[in-house]
Order: structure tokens, then C-alpha cells, then sequence
């Protein structure tokens, strides 16, 4: 009866840290409770759309102020020229514009008539995220067929802002698929610093002069050693697999970088906060996949309420995944995402200090 015995001793194991059995008891009920909160939001999406009016009548400032500027899901701005509108495109401020082509008002109004015409738009959109560009294009096409309360015959020109590269599914998933690896170093780098408490190593570390911040230092750089080996890795396969780089690949690998230094930071932080290895590895997965989710890992965090997309911007795996995005797919440089770039080096600085505080109270009781 030898397996009794063990089993009794690993069922009392598991009651007498409560902790740990409470976060596996409420890891699925949290987990449900963030993909339904992305998801069941009735707060539509929002995107940002230049209008270019070439055509410059009445019909057609109607046209965008009753029609374009109506559409719930549309923020409308006007520009002078397709070649402003086309650099607010690549700076990633813009998710599409519309060039309104001279003649609309005529073409309108002959329809309105009972003549033959024809609309033609021409749409200019941000094609990295393939959802995205579709909801538009379908949007403005149905907001145009319904001007005017009749179904006017409309042909729509589409311009993918990257000229010479088609944006494939691979594209837009791949980026993401590498933030969810460097996440995972959230209960990586946590669960070696918390079996080494347990092993009583640390604590015999404690009678050697080591200050805090060696020993932060000492476990977080054969992490990073290692989330170097990881990207390398992860970029390969992706490029196998048939993502297209357009940016600058050196750019790309230090957002991954300083994405998997954050995730390291708040591991060694989870460790610190934590009392044996599993809670540890629960705390560290209950922070890792609801930030996988609301970060926007698997689809476009623009569909989500604007509540989540808000709390999700206060981490920076959002921000990693938009820079990464936006360099691999659209290939802009360190001028387009600075201000995530520096939210990164910020979170991954910040983490440190905060986890050589926690880690010497530890120390110290």
C-alpha cells in the first residue's frame, strides 16, 4: 500500500500550501474572466482614416461629414495631399486613407438621377494586420453603397501601404507567437531562483559578503544568455515558416531582447514575492497568459473594449508587439516606435530595481 502513502503525502503537500492551491483553483475561473471581458465588450473598435477631398463640392464634403464621419468605428481627419497622409500612414498614426477623386459630386448626382455612373475610391490602408484593413475596406465600401440612402455602384481601388511585399497571416502571427515565447520566461527565470531557496542554497549564499543586486544580476544573465539562444531560434523559424522581415532585423532583436529582460524582471520579482516553487510557477503563469491575451498576442487587441486595451498598454508586452509588428511588417524605423522602444528600456529598468528591493527584504528576513 506504498502508492496510499504517497498519495497521501503529496495530497496533504498540495492542502498545506494554500496559496498555491488557491491560484490553481482560480486560474481558470481568471483566465475565463479576461477572455471574456476581450471578447464580450460591446465598445466597437477604433480607427484612425485620412480623407484626401480632390473633388471639393458640396456632395462630397457631405459625403464625408454625414457618411464617412458617421461610422461608429471611424476617427476622420482631413489632409491636403496623399504624400502627408501616406507618412502618417507609415508612422502607424493612420490605419487607412480615402482619396475622394474629382468628379464625385457629378457622378453622385447623376445617380441620384437615374443615371448610369460610377464611384471610384481610391483606399490606401495599413495591410500588417489582415483583419484589420478588412473591416475597413468593407466598411467604407458599405457606408459609400448606402450615401444618399441608395445603393450607388462604387469600384474601390485598395493600396497596401508596403508596395512590393504581400502581408501574409505568417506575417501578423509571428511577431506575436515570439512575445508568447518570452513570456514563458516569467515562470522560467522564477521557478530557478525559487529552487534554489527551497534547495537552502541561497540561504547558505547569505553567509558571503553578495549583495542584492549580484544575486539579481548573477540568475538574470544566463536568462538572458538564454533569450538570446530563444530569438535567434524563434526568428529562424519564422522566417522558415514564411515571415517576411522588411525592417531592420537588429532593431526587431532588441525589442525581443528587452521584451524577454521584462519578463525575466518580473519572474525574479514573482520569486521574491513567493514562498515555495509552486506558488511561485502559478503566480507566474497567472500573470503571463492573461497579458498573452489582452497584449494581443493571438489576434489584433484593436477588437478588444477599450477598458482592456488601456489596462494591457500599462505592461509592455502591448507595446512590444506593436513595435515588433510595426518594424517587421511595415519596416519603419526607430522614429516610429520610440515611444514604445523607450516604454521597453523603462518597464525592463524599473523590473530590476524593483526586484533587488524585494529580493534584499528577502534576504534580510
Amino acid at each position: 500500500m506504498r502508492f496510499w502513502q504517497l498519495f497521501i503525502r503529496s495530497l496533504k503537500e498540495t492542502y498545506r500550501d494554500p496559496l498555491a492551491l488557491g491560484f490553481l483553483l482560480a486560474f481558470p475561473l481568471i483566465f475565463m474572466l479576461v477572455f471574456g471581458g476581450a471578447f464580450s465588450g460591446d465598445t466597437p473598435p477604433s480607427y484612425d482614416i485620412g480623407i484626401i477631398d480632390n473633388d471639393h463640392t458640396e456632395v462630397s464634403q457631405s459625403f464625408i461629414g454625414q457618411a464617412l464621419a458617421q461610422v461608429p468605428i471611424f476617427e476622420v481627419t482631413g489632409f491636403n495631399d496623399t504624400d502627408s497622409a501616406r507618412d502618417e500612414l507609415k508612422l502607424g498614426e493612420l490605419s487607412a486613407y480615402v482619396v475622394i477623386p474629382g468628379g464625385f459630386g457629378a457622378q453622385v448626382s447623376q445617380i441620384i438621377q437615374g443615371t448610369d455612373g460610377n464611384i471610384i475610391l481610391d483606399i490606401t490602408y495599413d495591410e500588417s494586420d489582415l483583419l484589420v484593413s478588412e473591416q475597413i475596406v468593407s466598411s467604407i465600401d458599405a457606408t459609400t453603397r448606402q450615401f444618399a440612402g441608395i445603393e450607388i455602384p462604387i469600384t474601390i481601388t485598395t493600396n497596401p501601404i508596403n508596395i512590393g511585399a504581400d502581408i501574409t497571416q505568417m506575417d501578423f502571427i509571428a511577431p506575436g507567437i515570439i512575445i508568447f515565447g518570452l513570456l514563458i520566461m516569467i515562470p522560467t527565470s522564477g521557478r530557478i531562483m525559487l529552487r534554489d531557496k527551497e534547495s537552502r542554497f541561497l540561504y547558505r549564499m547569505l553567509t558571503t559578503p553578495t549583495k542584492p543586486w549580484e544575486f539579481i544580476a548573477g540568475y538574470s544573465l544566463s536568462m538572458v544568455l538564454l533569450a538570446i539562444v530563444q530569438i535567434f531560434f524563434f526568428i529562424l523559424l519564422g522566417w522558415l515558416f514564411g515571415m517576411d522581415i522588411i525592417g531592420n532585423l537588429g532593431l526587431a532583436f532588441a525589442i525581443f531582447l528587452l521584451t524577454a529582460i521584462c519578463s525575466i524582471g518580473i519572474g525574479m520579482v514573482v520569486a521574491s514575492l513567493s514562498k515555495s516553487e509552486n506558488q511561485g510557477e502559478s503566480l507566474s503563469w497567472l500573470f503571463s497568459m492573461p497579458l498573452a491575451i489582452l497584449s494581443g498576442v493571438w489576434f489584433s487587441s484593436e477588437f478588444m473594449p477599450s477598458y482592456m486595451r488601456t489596462f494591457a498598454d500599462l505592461f509592455p508586452f502591448s507595446h512590444a508587439i506593436d513595435a515588433s509588428r510595426a518594424v517587421i511588417t511595415r519596416g519603419v524605423g526607430m522614429e516610429a516606435i520610440s515611444g514604445d522602444f523607450f516604454f521597453l528600456v523603462g518597464w525592463a529598468a524599473g523590473i530590476f530595481i524593483i526586484g533587488t528591493i524585494l529580493f534584499s527584504r528577502t534576504m534580510r528576513s
